[in-house]
């Protein structure tokens, strides 16, 4: 049985995970002394406004599981996954108002780690049915996710003139989940990184250049078209944390330092994140002029599908093609595309493992992502990157986010539980 310190170091690791707005939306509990783990959506830690699908809660819960895995092989423990039916409910996923556990670890003492991979993962069959089904995954602490050449914790050429992110030591998968990098601005391109990283990926999963004019335009075509809505501004205006006066300033959500913001700007706008009557205040103002800007992008007029270099790519869309997975067929397949997810909600789980590995990969070269969720979030923006893209109605974009090595060779990092 794997011991109480040992599973805390493992959770503890996991919780390094990226998650939408940085909720951090897991909640794990020990169960018989450590011999397994449940996984549930933390209560009040989703997006019900902004991420109604619940997509961006299943990607941060399939990275959680992806950084259990890694710390899991250099502690060498194994372990199996059982996928509960609660995955599929979105009064679990999407209200959180659900306590049954979303997916069920079961832990071995392992085998020697190997130190190559990280363990982990959901490529052999977690359910490519559309109807989700309970499946067991085994893993252990030498499995390989995708027979990819290089794991995440290798230290080759890095991207740009950037250092790799892990110097060596025994654990060095573990390491690169402290070093992994979120950024906002003040990337310089990595070439040939987009390349590299879509070979790490599963053949469902597809990585898709973005041009970074049309980035631009669809990220605040995005941004305009959520804030929009009211209860969009209010679920960002709940998870800003603008000053250290903020009770929550170095526990989770967004602070000024990650975001980048002045320290007088900072200063003035923590108090409508913090009042109640100025935050509606607040959302009252911006709701409206949302409106008129989307308005006013709506105008800008966006080409078909075009041409771009993936070698000299700096962002991506992370594209899901339900052509290649067995979702049934006839009117479940319809079902499927139809479903607010378009996929089955466990294969965004396995996109999210996958999504976390192109993170550790980055980090390994160097690299650092800029996330630019709001494109999915609002169906206009995701409309116009779909035209831009020459996606079709098999093809789900997940996650898009800007790639390269920031300036700052350490950005301030968003606080963890």
């Amino acid at each position: 049985m794997t011991s109480i310190h040992t599973l805390n170091r493992i959770i503890a690791d996991a919780a390094s995970a990226p998650s939408a707005h940085n909720t951090q939306p897991w909640s794990p509990r020990m169960i018989g002394d450590g011999a397994a783990v449940e996984l549930r959506v933390a209560r009040k830690r989703t997006l019900p406004a902004s991420d109604p699908t619940g997509r961006d809660t299943l990607l941060g819960l399939g990275a959680w599981l992806e950084a259990f895995s890694v710390s899991a092989a250099v502690h060498r423990v194994d372990f199996d996954v059982e996928l509960l039916p609660a995955l599929a409910d979105p009064e679990a996923i999407v209200h959180a108002r659900s306590d049954d556990p979303v997916l069920r670890i079961q832990l071995h003492q392992g085998r020697e780690s190997t130190g190559g991979g990280t363990g982990g993962g959901t490529d052999d069959g977690t359910g490519g049915g559309a109807g989700g089904g309970t499946p067991n995954v085994r893993t252990t602490a030498a499995d390989r996710h995708d027979g990819s050449t290089d794991a995440p914790g290798s230290r080759l050429a890095p991207a740009g003139a950037a250092s790799p992110a892990s110097s060596g030591g025994p654990d060095p998968d573990r390491h690169l989940l402290a070093s992994r990098k979120t950024v906002r601005s003040g990337l310089e391109p990595a070439k040939g990184l987009v390349i590299e990283l879509a070979s790490s990926l599963p053949d469902w999963l597809r990585l898709v250049p973005v041009d970074a004019d049309d980035l631009r335009h669809f990220s605040s075509l995005g941004t305009a078209d959520t804030v929009r809505e009211p209860g969009v501004a209010r679920e960002l205006a709940h998870w800003l944390r603008l000053h250290p006066s903020h009770p929550r300033y170095d526990v989770d959500g967004l602070n000024d330092r990650v975001l980048g913001v002045p320290a007088v700007a900072s200063r003035f706008a923590s108090a409508f994140t913090r009042n109640r009557r100025l935050r509606e205040a607040a959302v009252r103002v911006v709701t409206p002029v949302g409106e008129l800007w989307r308005r006013a992008l709506l105008e800008v007029p966006v080409s078909a599908a075009g041409e771009d270099a993936p070698a000299a790519a700096t962002a991506f869309a992370l594209v899901a093609d339900t052509k290649l997975l067995d979702i049934g067929s006839g009117a479940e397949v319809t079902r499927v595309l139809n479903s607010p997810l378009g996929l089955p909600p466990e294969r965004v789980l396995e996109a999210g493992q996958a999504l976390m590995r192109l993170w550790l990969l980055a980090t390994a070269r160097g690299a650092a992502f800029a996330p630019a969720s709001e494109i999915i979030d609002s169906s206009l923006a995701q409309g116009e990157l779909r035209y831009r893209l020459g996606l079709s109605r098999r093809d789900v974009p997940l996650f898009v986010t800007r790639v390269g090595v920031p300036r700052d060779p350490n950005p301030p990092r968003a606080p963890r539980r």
